[in-house]
């Protein structure tokens, strides 16, 4: 919805724009935006479409973007959104985003508006963040504006480093960890980096036209995470001891609870060293039902330790 409202206030605060320059300006691909108008219509804004050079969107001529348009639900929704983004992203364009929308807000709604978001909080910042992150951001950010290449070096799940130069396409927050979707030259292909693994980022004075079909839509990121590595399907039964912490991680809906108090789950992962260390981190708090490979090279792992300690 807030792309969908950001979409609105550019057609609004421009003459006229081309999907192009918003498909641009909001980093989704053009069908997205055609998309995004045509709800926009469905809702009643009466936007405008002008063929040929010069065209694009605009509003119909006398209309203006007014409270009425919005409900005090939608616009409470936004500012809790924009503050949530504000303290993960050093703009100030954003703090200026919401002092609009917040202007909106009679006196009397902006108390009732304040009752609300204190009882919900949006914060994207890990437990004890500290400014790296938001360096990076802030330099991803930079490059995606330019449309620059970035550089930097990049450690694998496999603990090898390598250097990059990399078009960047979508800067993502997903899972409360940030990833920056980018043409990968070396790899010959789109690739998903997670900002945790880059170090020494860089922007550089290289200028790149944005490829085609670089948009990254919710079912290109299932495709992502099922793709290109090796899956595993994994059924683990947790302790009684752990279930809290598994609760946790994979969602109190998943799994089936036995009369012991032990938690089965099935989960479906990329098959590399983070989950071996995920897996192991638990000790003697979770089994390993399936498949058997896995759990003849957790054992094997944990052997190894066993020795490493009793040395």
């Amino acid at each position: 919805m807030e792309r969908i409202l950001a979409v609105l206030m550019l057609v609004v605060n421009r003459r006229r724009i081309s999907a192009a320059e918003l498909a641009d300006k909001m980093e989704v691909s053009v069908r997205t935006v055609y998309r995004d108008i045509e709800t926009l219509c469905q809702a009643g804004f009466p936007i405008v479409a002008y063929q040929g050079a010069g065209g694009g969107f605009a509003v119909m001529e006398g209309y203006r973007l007014d409270r009425n348009a919005l409900t005090f639900e939608e616009i409470t929704s936004v500012i809790s959104a924009l503050k949530g983004m504000t303290k993960t992203l050093d703009d100030t364009r954003l703090g200026t985003t919401l002092e609009k929308y917040t202007s909106l807000l009679t006196d009397k709604e902006k108390e009732t508006a304040r009752f609300w978001q204190e009882r919900l909080v949006i914060d994207m910042n890990p437990w004890g963040a500290d400014g790296a992150m938001k360096r990076k951001v802030a330099l991803i950010r930079e490059a995606l504006q330019r449309e620059v290449t970035l550089r930097f070096a990049y450690t694998s799940n496999n603990r090898v480093t390598t250097d990059r130069e990399v078009e960047p396409m979508t800067l993502l927050l997903k899972g409360a960890a940030w990833y920056l979707y980018a043409y990968c030259p070396l790899r010959g292909d789109f690739r998903m980096f997670r900002l945790s693994r880059m170090t020494q980022v860089v922007v550089t004075d290289h200028p790149f036209e944005r490829r085609e079909h670089a948009s990254l839509e919710e079912k290109d990121l299932e495709q992502m995470w099922n793709s290109g590595s090796r899956t595993v399907t994994m059924v683990l039964r947790f302790a009684p001891e752990a279930r809290a912490r598994a609760e946790e991680f994979f969602g109190m809906e998943e799994g089936q609870s036995g009369e012991d108090g032990y938690l089965t789950v099935v989960q479906t992962y990329p098959e590399d060293e983070w989950v071996y260390g995920f897996l192991l981190s638990f000790g003697d708090q979770v089994e390993i039902l399936e498949p058997e490979r896995l759990r003849v090279l957790i054992w094997d792992r944990a052997e190894r330790i066993c020795k490493m300690y009793g040395k």
